[in-house]
């Protein structure tokens, strides 16, 4: 089978499309034919070795949206569409910019019946993961409640301003210039351009319920908040420098991650397919761009997902 892989650490050039054997097959897992996956800043991370994981040769992705085509456990059948999270595994060399995907029923989220899902779908499987925990478990936002996401034009924060918005609250957004029809698409009341000059106004306007921090200085918006409001930040790395600030506005700030969980990610293929949820591709490659694909991530001007279409791979 192909995978992308790296034998070291480094740049984006460690990347390689390589000719790997399948995974053998264990009791209680399932084997994934991959149709999908994204390039997420975790795959950043840990291809610069800022996050530990097994031996080299490391594969890259962290998501995957793809189809059962062999199974040793009878929580889920041949056939079944899946989405897939890996959730951090320190001792593991896996991911899912893979032919083939070994992987656990509790990693998977399983599609309804009848639906067979979209390149696109894959938009919002780990970023949708996150927004719904940055909205159920970070804020816990509420109907009527007014809420404002940061870095709204990302993955996370285009599925945060949807989830908001089937909940009955209301949504503004700061984004940049590229994304900010889509977020007024999608449900913000208002977007702000990030750049723009009423940014310092905005930030000290203490008129909002919850935020979520998608991207950017978390301490340079919790002061948005009013007293007694509550922040997630979806960059664990960025929340513990933002706590002396949280502890002067009096806002209740956590830390939330993507994690993974067979429950939640069942909830967000179902929505998927009602087309609850709408997917946000920005830029679209094959395997052989996914080096492209990691050096453009966070290099701005485009909305949405960077996603990684499987069904473009040469034969190697």
């Amino acid at each position: 089978m192909w995978a992308v892989q790296y034998h070291r650490c480094g740049g984006p050039e460690v990347l390689r499309v390589e000719d790997e054997p399948a995974p053998r097959l264990r009791e209680g897992q399932v084997l994934v034919r991959t149709l999908a996956s994204a390039v997420s800043r975790i795959d950043v991370m840990y291809r610069r070795g800022r996050l530990p994981h097994g031996l080299f040769p490391k594969q890259t992705g962290f998501d995957a949206v793809g189809q059962v085509v062999d199974s040793r456990t009878e929580a889920i059948v041949p056939g079944t569409w899946v989405a897939v999270v890996l959730g951090l595994e320190p001792l593991r060399s896996r991911g899912t910019t893979v032919e083939l995907l070994a992987v656990e029923p509790s990693r998977c989220g399983l599609f309804p019946h009848g639906y067979t899902p979209r390149v696109e779908d894959c938009a919002l499987v780990l970023g949708g993961l996150t927004a719904l925990r940055a909205l159920r478990d970070g804020v816990r936002i509420r109907p009527g409640e007014r809420m404002l996401v940061v870095g709204a034009g990302g993955p996370v924060g285009l599925a945060a301003i949807q989830m908001a918005r089937a909940c009955g609250a209301g949504v503004d957004a700061v984004a940049g210039r590229a994304a900010l029809h889509s977020c007024l698409t999608l449900g913000a009341a208002e977007a702000w351009d990030h750049r723009g000059t009423e940014m310092s106004e905005l930030r000290a306007s203490q008129r909002y319920d919850a935020l979520v921090v998608a991207a950017g200085k978390p301490s340079e918006w919790l002061p948005a908040v009013r007293r007694g409001g509550r922040a997630a930040i979806t960059d664990g790395g960025a929340w513990p420098g933002s706590i002396p600030t949280a502890l002067r506005t009096g806002v209740r700030s956590v830390p939330v991650a993507a994690g993974h969980g067979s429950e939640e990610l069942t909830w967000l293929a179902r929505r998927i397919a009602r087309g609850d949820l709408v997917p946000v591709v920005g830029r679209r490659y094959g395997p052989d761009g996914v080096a492209r694909a990691h050096a453009e991530l966070g290099a701005g001007g485009t909305c949405g997902a960077r996603i990684i279409d499987h069904r473009q791979t040469r034969i190697l």
